[in-house]
């Protein structure tokens, strides 16, 4: 009753905002016993603000009048060791991120407040403060524009000297923890889009762009701990596999920021980026390549630079940096005539000489050809300069390469390399480079590698008119005796594919005949799992593979994920211990893929399979864990595809009946009976189990937990026994075997050529 007597306050009027203004301004220490007390007003300010910035413009302009900012400001420098700051800026953030009214951003900006917070003092060793700080950078900002940007820069002499926010900013560039990482670069990518004339300038000196080079060292960094993870001995294939997936991941998030600030329209920022992307980036890793080093100075192997450079060209569309590459790529392998031809028309003194020759001309000015390591000069220097210019001279029209594959350097000395992987590997890269939306018509003519092809096209190719002898190449590797691994046999069919595709499926007789024994080579590779644990599963796999074959052989370059070089160097001395029915049942599957690959023209029909058996069992006993020894039957049973051993305990009413009280398939059962205990049969059983999904794709589904593999041991009356059960289990998967034979056999016979 009394209470109603009180007159209310409204908390967001403006009487009371002044009231807990002044509060504030009262406190002049700030300490664990007020802390609290501070915070309240804090938050109390916060949320009026907000509220008058949408309802009642009158709070700004008292907030204005009585420089509340500066209070935040006094508060954080008084606040000590009290644990205020965290808070405080969480409370900024939150204000600056919901003030829509532009007057009052612009105040916000103004003053140097939001720069003092931004510079005070912080102690960041350990506690959560850091995550606060950088939202806190982050927020600010996303709410500067062109118009208030010039707010928090520190200007000399009409000169800008310092962006606090940005600098600051920086400082987490590289810290541990990804979500941090993320907003520093969103802070940045929304600093150059807004920034004027007089901040782009700032961004371009030596100070603040080392910036730039620092993000490329750190990716060279991720891309040599790349190859220390492929070069490991310690890991397991899986093991390393998850590191790379993990660090390639890390490489991919810095070549979408590097795109991200590519795309953003200012000639000056761009050129910096992509002069650092090509000159601490790009031409050491050419250099790797082109002179057929397997690892540059830095100790960067050429798989993990033909991983990179295929990634890049994936992820940097719209820029010049492919026309980079493809120019090096077919720099390397130019035949002499090209430096008469490119003197020529330097000469000439034509308007529209193009760029790339000047550079040759300018690099043959500087350095004799004839001397020692003068090729590498001029590589470098050609390519240094090669962005500057958008057309590429007429004088590399000139003849083809030589016939003699050691005459052969560059690229293709990669091509024709021993290493399946390094193949594989200057394939993609010629590939991607070649699919590439962004290449230079005239670079796009000299691969030839278009699907498109014109008779001009045709003649004055450089790489095209070889492609027999690498299609030649890809077929002598898919039909090497002994056969390689099946992942290199995949992607060297994937790459035939490709080449196929642009002769028109037309092969020379040697070829065809190669073409045949890789057919063959792969059949052979399917006919070895018929005796390993897996053959039951083969037709269902074929099914479920067949049609993925096919659609992984159309894909593009631009969309294939390079990543399968990384795996491919990391198995290529697989260690000992990768056995089991799970790499037993991987192996299969990529025998069926391969076989799918090399003939995907095939058509399979339908499989059905039954279980139907009668007759007795071999009486005998098992012991399992917590049950104790139980007395069961033996029964192996074998009906078409299908093929199981039933353990069977007799039925407690009927004699003639039983309950089956274990099941497992008689592929990979391997029978074995013990040496030093007759009776005593071993049986494995294959714990890893895969499954076909049920969606509209069809693929295979698998557990990603690698089981050990189980057993019975199956204990009988006498030896004879034994022996019995162990020939009639090794029958009945003899006649399941056979009836799965019999019925892949007319897909593996089916002729390819008529």
């Amino acid at each position: 009753m009394w209470r109603s007597l009180w007159p209310t306050i409204d908390r967001f009027s403006l009487h009371h905002f002044r009231y807990i203004v002044n509060q504030l301004r009262e406190i002049r220490v700030v300490d664990k016993r007020n802390r609290e007390v501070v915070l309240d007003l804090l938050q109390s300010i916060v949320e009026i603000v907000t509220y008058g910035d949408r309802h009642d413009p009158a709070i700004f302009e008292c907030f204005m009048e009585f420089q509340v900012l500066a209070e935040f400001v006094r508060i954080l420098k008084i606040g000590g060791n009290s644990g205020i700051e965290a808070p405080l800026l969480q409370y900024l953030s939150i204000m600056i991120q919901n003030v829509e009214n532009e007057h009052a951003i612009y105040y916000c900006f103004s003053n140097g407040y939001i720069n003092s917070v931004i510079s005070h003092h912080y102690e960041f060793d350990g506690g959560d403060l850091i995550p606060y700080y950088v939202s806190f950078l982050r927020t600010v900002s996303g709410k500067i524009g062109r118009d208030t940007i010039c707010l928090l820069v520190k200007v000399h002499q009409d000169t800008a000297i310092s962006l606090p926010l940005y600098d600051e900013a920086l400082k987490f560039a590289n810290h541990g923890e990804k979500m941090i990482q993320i907003a520093v670069r969103a802070l940045t990518l929304n600093i150059y889009n807004v920034a004027d004339e007089m901040v782009y300038q700032f961004l371009t000196t030596p100070t603040a762009s080392a910036y730039f080079s620092s993000l490329i060292l750190n990716l060279k960094n991720k891309c040599l701990h790349v190859d220390a993870i492929i070069n490991g001995v310690k890991e397991s294939f899986h093991e390393k596999k998850r590191d790379l997936l993990s660090e390639t991941d890390r490489i991919l998030d810095d070549f979408y920021y590097l795109k991200d600030i590519l795309c953003i329209p200012e000639q000056r920022l761009n050129k910096l980026v992509t002069e650092n992307i090509v000159n601490m980036l790009i031409l050491p890793m050419l250099l790797t390549l082109l002179n057929n080093r397997l690892s540059n100075d830095t100790g960067l192997s050429a798989i993990t630079c033909l991983y990179v450079l295929c990634r890049l060209l994936q992820v940097f569309d719209g820029t010049n940096l492919v026309n980079v590459i493809g120019s090096a790529v077919l720099f390397s392998f130019m035949p002499p005539n090209v430096t008469d031809a490119a003197e020529s028309v330097v000469s000439a003194r034509l308007e529209q000489v193009n760029g790339l020759a000047v550079c040759y001309q300018e690099g043959e000015e500087m350095v004799d050809l004839q001397h020692e390591g003068a090729e590498n000069f001029m590589m470098n220097y050609v390519l240094k300069h090669s962005l500057e210019f958008t057309e590429l001279s007429s004088c590399f029209d000139s003849s083809p390469l030589e016939n003699s594959e050691n005459e052969w350097g560059g690229i293709f000395s990669c091509i024709f390399s021993r290493n399946h992987s390094l193949m594989l590997g200057s394939l993609m890269l010629l590939f991607t480079v070649a699919d590439s939306k962004d290449l230079h018509y005239q670079l796009a003519a000299k691969i030839g590698f278009s699907q498109v092809k014109t008779a001009s096209e045709m003649i004055g190719s450089t790489v095209a008119g070889h492609i027999q002898k690498i299609v030649n190449q890809l077929l002598k590797v898919l039909a090497s005796e002994p056969p390689l691994s099946v992942p290199i046999l995949l992607h060297a069919a994937w790459f035939l594919r490709k080449l196929l595709v642009f002769l028109d499926q037309k092969l020379e007789d040697n070829d065809c005949h190669l073409f045949k024994t890789s057919y063959e080579v792969s059949c052979g590779h399917l006919y070895e799992e018929f005796d390993r644990c897996w053959f039951d599963h083969i037709p269902d796999v074929l099914k479920s593979e067949w049609a993925n074959c096919k659609t992984a052989l159309e894909e593009s370059s631009q969309s294939k994920d390079p990543f399968f070089l990384l795996e491919l160097a990391s198995i290529q001395n697989p260690p000992s211990g990768n056995t089991g029915p799970a790499f037993d049942w991987q192996r299969m599957v990529d025998c069926v893929k391969l076989l799918g690959s090399i003939g995907e023209k095939i058509s399979f029909g339908s499989f059905i399979g039954k279980l139907r058996f009668r007759g007795s069992g071999i009486p005998c006993k098992i012991a399992f864990s917590g049950a104790g020894t139980r007395d069961i039957y033996v029964i192996p049973i074998a009906r078409e595809i299908s093929g199981k051993l039933l353990l069977v305990e007799r039925h407690p009413l009927h004699s003639r009946k039983g309950v089956v009280i274990a099941i497992a398939p008689l592929a990979g059962l391997d029978p074995k009976i013990d040496e030093e205990h007759p009776t005593w049969l071993l049986v494995h059983l294959r714990d890893f189990e895969p499954r076909l999904r049920s969606d509209e794709t069809k693929t295979l589904d698998s557990h990603t937990s690698l089981p050990e593999q189980g057993r019975w041991i199956l204990g009988f009356l006498s030896a004879k026994d034994c022996k019995a059960a162990f020939s009639v289990i090794l029958e009945e998967t003899r006649k399941q075997r056979s009836f799965v034979e019999n019925l892949v056999a007319p897909v593996l016979e089916e002729k390819l050529f008529k």
